[in-house]
């Protein structure tokens, strides 16, 4: 007579990974609440700035087509933005030509668009004032 014994082992599924955010995107910022201040809009005879509170700056340079984005009395650096769309650090600066498509993906974002780097992490609100300095430096 033969014997045989079978020898079972369980292996545990490995769990699922929980849905991981990028430290710095979109859907993480998501999360995040708007930062305060209101936008406001000036228009000037070399082009026109668009300002989030005293926090943030979208500036037009008419003569060179070119728009700076800055966050006003932070020491200079990269910034990094991030959109429903795109994510992209800026060079130090922040000077885009009028006609980049992360101007749009800024003036068109979901709600909102995050700002990194100079300091914490902002949730701006996607409102007409930003679009209307971009569009100062195309026309």
């Amino acid at each position: 007579m033969i014997r045989l014994s079978v020898l079972l082992f369980a292996v545990a599924a490995p769990a699922p990974a929980a849905a991981q955010v990028a430290p710095f995107s979109f859907e993480a910022g998501k999360l995040l609440p708007l930062a305060s201040g209101q936008w406001s809009y000036a228009a000037s005879a070399t082009g026109s700035e668009a300002r989030y509170g005293a926090t943030f700056s979208i500036r037009c340079d008419r003569a060179t087509r070119t728009v700076i984005i800055s966050r006003p009395g932070a020491t200079p650096t990269a910034l990094t933005i991030a959109t429903d769309s795109v994510t992209r650090t800026l060079p130090v600066g922040g000077r885009l030509l009028a006609n980049d498509a992360l101007l749009d993906a800024i003036a068109f974002s979901r709600g909102r668009f995050l700002v990194s780097g100079g300091g914490v992490t902002l949730a701006i609100p996607t409102w007409p004032e930003a679009a209307r300095s971009i569009e100062d430096c195309r026309s």
